[in-house]
């Protein structure tokens, strides 16, 4: 997690904010940015890539899924059964959320200051 001060001093990176404003972490960025690079995946597409077990990348996807930035689709098997393959919001729209976040905090930030009570 990435140390709120570091934000507030200007030393993040946009990678930073993102990991502090969604609660990822390094990996599940990786898994991000490999899903909005190359499309719809299946975890067991990623797990030989990341020389990762399957069950890791399933808890990152679930992890990008809770955040808002990853969808999971379910994919019907023609002979029975089905699968999941994971998309990730744009990274237009994942801009987009973050300045509307940050703008939001902004607006916070001054209502909170503007309501403190220094007496």
């Amino acid at each position: 997690m990435v140390e709120p001060q570091k934000i507030l001093s200007g030393q993040a990176t946009c990678r930073d904010i993102v990991k502090c404003m969604y609660g990822l972490s390094d990996f599940e960025l990786v898994i991000y940015k490999r899903l909005a690079k190359h499309g719809p995946l299946r975890a067991d597409d990623l797990a030989p890539v990341l020389k990762k077990d399957r069950s890791t990348i399933y808890r990152a996807l679930q992890g990008l899924v809770s955040a808002g930035l990853a969808f999971r689709d379910a994919k019907t098997i023609d002979r029975g059964g089905y699968y999941h393959i994971y998309s990730a919001v744009r990274p237009k729209q994942l801009r987009e959320k973050l300045h509307r976040c940050a703008d939001d905090w902004f607006e916070n930030m001054n209502s909170a200051i503007d309501d403190f009570d220094l007496v």
